[in-house]
């Protein structure tokens, strides 16, 4: 099985405001070899469909589920199940920026 380079670790608890947005702008970035690992902390509202309609989509996707234990464990799961040399972690209300700079070109 191949292990991509970066896996994409985010939580989720009730985040549907802003989740898609969220999701968008990791699939948007211009590497494509990531998984991207969603740890659904137990949400209450349409958080688990948001990212169920994603995942149809991308298999690069992996959702796993675990009823309300807070970040913390939301995370070591979620770290157990990553398969890439790098972890990048994103909370569900971030927006990652299209195009990331580096170094002196950011500056």
């Amino acid at each position: 099985m191949h292990s991509p380079i970066i896996s994409v670790l985010m939580p989720v608890y009730n985040n549907q405001k802003y989740l898609q947005k969220s999701i968008e702008s990791i699939l948007t970035q211009t590497v494509g070899d990531y998984e991207f690992i969603i740890v659904n902390d137990g949400s209450t509202d349409s958080s688990e469909k948001i990212i169920k309609n994603y995942q149809e989509k991308d298999d690069r996707i992996i959702l796993l589920t675990q009823e309300n234990q807070g970040v913390t464990k939301s995370l070591n799961k979620g770290i157990k199940n990553c398969r890439g040399k790098y972890i990048a972690r994103m909370d569900a209300d971030d927006v990652c920026a299209w195009r990331r700079g580096t170094g002196a070109s950011v500056l």
